[in-house]
């Protein structure tokens, strides 16, 4: 029996791990958390604690045990304080104890709490406070700053928070920089952690002090502290210690604040940042932040509000727009497709066999088999944009590749290449002799395979994987993409320094290089688009000139122009930096051939322009347009005749027959009149 319920606890954990593994996740920073983290102030009550303490004085207690008991009781409603009054009560000198006889001849130890004891408690209180708050507020400020994005893991979500911090002391921003009290705030208020550790450590070191005279019976534990322990001195001798610590990381600040940098020392400058984050902020945003899973599937309904269709032919290169599972069901969002090219859809993950699934771990290809959940393809197709799927995986143990990719392979053929478009639009291509690329349930995948294996072996199999992927689906759709999706941190040759002038470096990093990535543009189908996402360390904006001059540093001559062709650098967006948004947009459309943003939806009562509180479909259209391309909106009537094309063209087709019979009738009149 025993061996029975543990294989069946052992089964259902087996159970559960695997429904974990399934499932998709995103983080996002939690605004109940960051409040949280504002209310450690444990001195927000005291005066109403020193009230307390005051209205005890002279009072005398039979004993200290007594006298602990009874402020226990007084301190109830304020747990925080109960610890260091009851040691105080229990070891300070400084508590009264006269010496009396009864008349009964018994001898008392009558205790009380003179004003210097007060004095001595309040201050306890007070040491104790500081020493457990670690509240800094400008990470309160960076923190909060981050409550409206939501990001594609914890990963992503400390690099924008690495890159919020040198933007806001302006690391290499070639802007004059007028920010000293800002800088010497921020300093003052990120040491405030590593102020507590050196008040701990010194403490410690006279405990252990004043516990050996005291086993030596030579001084008592309570008076040996108050003599060697005095706090007022320790956090005076602390502050000279912190003193240098924070000229030194003012030095580094102002030496890098607001001047011009090469890619080499903008480099060193985050590597050193990095640092400061780790030690006075990373911890706030661990403890601000929430892994949120998905338990269930809503219906994908793009509100496509008022918007027309994509306005391909006037914009510069693809544009592509990536709409993440979470909107899903989301009535207040809205997706303006005037501004894209293709729509792709971060909603699925692949799991250790090959499957895929959605974001709650339901077979894919059992969801989107029904029609209310693969509609979204048709709307999207309706607006003349194309749709992608991104598949991602990220953890690889006990991952075998070969049957994990030949699963895959046919999971994602069978989900691409199923005809939705409806039996009328069909009908219409058929007798209107018109090829439709719009009629498969997607127009290309995109992989986003993190932390996979680097070896070589592994590489090969991928490499072939994908080869086999792309000749797959091309077979019955010809214009399908098959793209891979990347951080970018990933393809650079050195994740923390790349040192200028040189030579051209090895690169051991698997499938995570461009060249690796140009072996896999050559095919059999040569008109086989294939696209390399590269997801950008937002918000600072010289990533976008980083990721140029790393491809540059790779490779050279044509591969640099096959390869830039096919490059697609992603700004994953906080809908705060709008200016500096409109800024990069137009080094974005000089410098690159294709462009993504996401998460591309917008609040339906957003504004139609490239401002704070906009809509990033007119950041396209007034950014991303070509040399035919004005910036304007569809007008009614286009978008009217484009919507509804298909009837449009059958109501064409039956006026041409109507027309080609009507003459035929006539013809025929004519000749028989003649006979």
């Amino acid at each position: 029996m025993k061996y029975f319920l543990a294989c069946l606890v052992l089964g259902l954990a087996s159970v559960l791990s695997f429904a974990n593994e399934s499932r998709m996740s995103y983080y996002t920073i939690s605004p109940e958390k960051v409040e949280a983290y504002a209310e450690q102030d444990l001195l927000k009550d005291s005066t109403k604690v020193f009230k307390i303490i005051e209205e005890q004085k002279a009072f005398k207690y039979e004993s200290r045990s007594q006298m602990n008991e009874k402020f226990k009781e007084l301190f109830k409603e304020y747990p925080q304080h109960q610890k260091i009054v009851n040691k105080f009560i229990q070891t300070s000198w400084t508590v009264r104890e006269d010496t009396a006889t009864d008349a009964m001849g018994m001898l008392n130890t009558p205790t009380y709490l003179d004003d210097y004891a007060i004095d001595s408690l309040k201050w306890y209180i007070i040491d104790d406070a500081k020493q457990q708050m670690v509240f800094s507020q400008q990470a309160y400020d960076f923190v909060k700053q981050m409550q409206k994005t939501a990001f594609l893991d914890s990963v992503q979500l400390h690099l924008y928070a690495k890159n919020l911090l040198a933007s806001s002391f302006k690391l290499c921003s070639g802007k004059v920089n007028n920010q000293d009290m800002y800088i010497d705030a921020a300093l003052e208020s990120f040491f405030t952690k590593k102020r507590k550790n050196l008040v701990d450590s010194i403490r410690n070191v006279c405990s252990e002090i004043c516990k050996n005279r005291e086993l030596k019976k030579r001084e008592k534990y309570g008076v040996c502290m108050e003599r060697e322990c005095n706090m007022r001195q320790i956090y005076s001798d602390v502050g000279k210690i912190l003193i240098s610590d924070i000229h030194r990381e003012k030095r580094f600040i102002d030496r890098y604040s607001g001047r011009i940098c090469s890619d080499d020392l903008w480099k060193k400058t985050f590597d050193r940042l990095d640092s400061i984050y780790s030690l006075y902020f990373k911890k706030v945003v661990d403890s601000s932040l929430v892994k949120v899973n998905s338990n269930e599937e809503a219906s994908l309904i793009l509100n496509s509000k008022s918007s027309g269709t994509s306005r391909k032919e006037e914009l510069n290169g693809e544009i592509v727009g990536f709409y993440p599972y979470w909107y899903a069901g989301d009535t207040t969002k809205w997706v303006d497709f005037e501004g894209v090219t293709r729509l792709a859809y971060y909603g699925l993950k692949a799991d250790n066999n090959g499957s895929l699934v959605t974001p709650s771990g339901k077979s894919a290809l059992t969801h989107f088999d029904e029609k209310e959940n693969y509609e979204f393809v048709n709307e999207t197709h309706r607006h003349n944009v194309k749709l992608d799927w991104v598949v991602v995986k990220n953890d690889w143990k006990n991952v075998g590749l070969d049957s994990f990719f030949a699963k895959l392979t046919g999971e994602i053929d069978e989900l691409l290449n199923k005809k939705v478009n409806s039996s009328f639009q069909r009908i219409v291509n058929t007798i209107t002799f018109n090829t439709d690329e719009l009629e498969y349930r997607g127009d290309g995948v995109t992989l986003f395979f993190k932390n996979f294996p680097k070896d070589s072996n592994s590489t090969v199999t991928f490499n072939k994987f994908f080869g086999e992927l792309k000749n797959k689906l091309a077979k019955k759709n010809e214009s399908v993409h098959v793209n891979l999706m990347m951080e970018q941190s990933d393809l650079a040759i050195d994740k923390h320094l790349l040192f200028a002038d040189t030579v051209k470096q090895e690169s051991y990093s698997g499938i995570y290089s461009y060249s690796n990535f140009l072996g896999l543009l050559q095919s059999e189908k040569n008109e086989t688009k294939n696209y390399l996402y590269v997801v950008l360390d937002e918000p600072a904006s010289r990533n976008k000139m980083i990721l140029l001059n790393d491809l540059n540093l790779q490779i050279d001559s044509l591969d640099r122009r096959n390869m830039l062709h096919s490059l697609v650098p992603v700004v994953w967006f906080d809908n705060m930096e709008w200016g500096q948004f409109s800024k990069d947009a137009l080094y974005y459309n000089d410098t690159y051939y294709n462009f993504g943003v996401g998460p591309y939806a917008t609040d339906v009562s957003a504004k139609d322009s490239c401002v704070v509180g906009g809509n990033l479909g007119a950041c396209m259209l007034q950014y991303f347009e070509n040399e035919n391309g004005d910036g304007s909106r569809q007008g009614a009537i286009a978008s009217f005749f484009c919507l509804h094309r298909w009837g449009v063209r059958f109501v064409c087709f039956a006026a041409f027959v109507l027309l080609v019979a009507s003459v035929a009738v006539v013809v025929v009149l004519v000749r028989k009149k003649k006979m």
